[in-house]
């Protein structure tokens, strides 16, 4: 059988290549990743009892190259199929090699005026419809560390836009004006969620619809739909949801030479119901936010502030579905000490392990690890939420400099479990530069980024529910330096304090809390990397590098471990 896939990849992209000796307008060309990644993994444990069942080491890794072939029959066409060959370490002979089809879409314009897609892309609305917000904790990590969390985001379409990857149809066009408007932009799109199994599973769609009106550079509003939902007799349960969500955009601008003030703000609805069902709760929810900003664009200073208030029973999956999904467990050493006790996950895991990312849109709203992150777990669309955020800042078009200090001072709208409100304080610093360009005649690379929060989530006791008291400091900081032509030394430390306590909501299959448990963390986790990469071209390195985790908490029955991690990884795109 494996002879069989090997034959009909080879045939496939022959005759794919015949044409292109005698082809001189590129209507073929190819694209795609080779990559060879490789980890060997030691774990170290701290106390009396040495762990004598646990191996200490492991070594993990693959090669693999997506091939992609485009084509291009006329100047409104292009088809695009791009399959995956991949080895785990360990597979001899072809006995462990896999292949896929990674990526397939025909995409187009239709009479110079409609574009079209169909079949796999990228897609993204607004930040409270369709957005797939960063993951906690690792979002912004120094490169020694982002090469590894760079891997986890091509496997799983993770692009810097914050877009899903979708699968079914897209179109858009514009309509221009003569006076008054500039343009209507008009965008839409249709994707299968989830597939029916024929019996008790419906079929799952998500639609979505986007209308910016352009009136000149200096007001643009905007009108979304976006809807997910179940289509009706695809299976045998007559149970459906109904999950749409209405909003409104405005981005106001005005401006000379000697400042710019901009607002830019969002605001709508949802409503979540299941047809067909008398137990399923029927909510709805709204939400707003409006941001000011001033810039002084010579100074390159900029002082902004947010309103906002997310109603309680808001619901959106497409901007509330997380990346990570915090149910599964850890791969790598899953089980320590000589009683073989789960290891619970750590920013190790999270940063390497494909197998805690979603692809797909949610329905409810996931679990979250609030020691990394139980301020805005959801992101800016977290629920039940309201206050202020004010942010100053610099950013000045051509410096090497970019800092921002920002304060988060939210609160619940609604208390859960108690009529008393958790209150939210945030401090958040980011800094990064380019310290080679304050050099004369220094052309190398010499970069530095700084990343610290600090987060407190509160709540007073009553009579019977005791108070909540829960801080987390996280501190990152990277440095890049070439050393020879194209020869980084990469530097990175990242580290993260959790202490307190606080109370996790349970929900049943409708997303309702019906109980809480307690939460109580005190521990640390830090990562310590350097390493060497070298740069073959913008598009392709080599890198070498040794981290060390150690992990520390006072809870619990595990002991105080570390991990000594190795790791190369080759990468060359085309």
């Amino acid at each position: 059988m494996q002879s069989r896939y090997t034959a009909i990849f080879l045939l496939f992209f022959s005759a794919l290549l015949q044409p292109l000796s005698a082809q001189e307008d590129r209507k073929v060309s190819f694209t795609g990743l080779a990559r060879g990644l490789y980890f060997g993994d030691r774990l170290s444990q701290e106390g009396a009892t040495p762990d004598t069942v646990t191996p200490p080491r492991l070594n993990s890794g693959h090669v693999m190259v997506d091939l992609g072939v485009n084509i291009r029959p006329n100047k409104n066409t292009e088809i695009l199929g791009m399959v995956r060959v991949r080895n785990d370490y360990g597979g001899f002979w072809g006995s462990g090699v896999t292949f896929d089809v990674r990526q397939l879409f025909v995409k187009g314009v239709i009479g110079g005026i409609v574009k079209y897609q169909l079949g796999d892309f990228n897609y993204r609305m607004s930040r409270y419809t369709l957005w797939n917000y960063n993951q906690e904790v690792i979002g912004r990590m120094p490169a020694v560390f982002q090469q590894q969390t760079d891997v986890i985001n091509y496997e799983h379409f993770y692009e810097n836009d914050n877009s899903w990857r979708q699968q079914g149809a897209s179109l858009s066009f514009a309509l221009v004006f003569k006076k008054f408007l500039k343009e209507l932009q008009v965008n839409a799109v249709t994707t299968r969620v989830r597939p029916s199994d024929f019996n008790q599973v419906n079929d799952r769609l998500f639609s979505g619809l986007n209308l910016q009106l352009v009136q000149s550079k200096y007001l643009n509003l905007g009108f979304n739909y976006a809807n997910l939902y179940d289509v009706a007799e695809t299976a045998k349960n007559n149970v459906g949801l109904r999950n749409p969500v209405l909003t409104g955009t405005v981005n106001a601008l005005y401006g000379n030479s000697h400042f710019t003030l901009s607002l830019e703000g969002e605001f709508g609805r949802s409503r979540t119901f299941y047809v067909n069902s008398t137990e399923a709760p029927d909510w709805n929810g709204r939400f707003s936010d409006f941001n000011l900003k001033l810039a002084q664009p010579k100074w390159g200073v900029y002082l902004s502030g947010n309103a906002l208030q997310i109603g309680s029973a808001f619901r959106s999956p497409g901007a509330q579905t997380k990346r990570i999904d915090f149910g599964q467990q850890a791969l790598a050493f899953s089980r320590i000490t000589n009683n073989q006790e789960l290891r619970p996950y750590t920013m190790l895991d999270l940063m390497r392990e494909s197998s805690f990312y979603v692809m797909q849109l949610r329905p409810f709203l996931m679990e979250f690890a609030p020691q990394y992150d139980n301020i805005t777990p959801f992101g800016d669309a977290t629920p039940n939420r309201q206050g202020a955020i004010i942010r100053l800042g610099y950013e000045k078009k051509g410096q090497p400099l970019k800092a921002e200090f920002a304060h988060y001072a939210l609160q619940e709208m609604r208390g859960e479990g108690t009529l008393k409100p958790r209150m939210f304080s945030r401090n958040q610093l980011m800094v990064e530069a380019r310290l080679n360009e304050y050099f004369k005649n220094w052309k190398k690379r010499f970069h530095l980024n700084v990343h610290y929060r600090s987060d407190k989530t509160t709540r007073e006791a009553d009579d019977l529910v005791r108070g909540v008291d829960l801080q987390t400091e996280a501190l990152s900081a990277g440095l890049e330096l070439e050393v020879l032509p194209s020869l980084d030394v990469l530097f990175g430390i990242q580290t993260l304090q959790y202490k307190g306590f606080d109370f996790t909501a349970v929900r049943n299959n409708f997303s309702e809390i019906f109980n809480f448990n307690e939460f109580e963390v005190d521990g640390n986790e830090q990562m310590l990397g350097y390493g060497l990469r070298y740069r073959f071209s913008d598009k392709t390195f080599l890198s070498a590098q040794m981290n060390r985790f150690q992990n520390a908490n006072a809870l619990g029955t595990l002991p105080d471990y570390s991990l000594n991690q190795f790791m190369m990884l080759f990468q060359l795109k085309f």
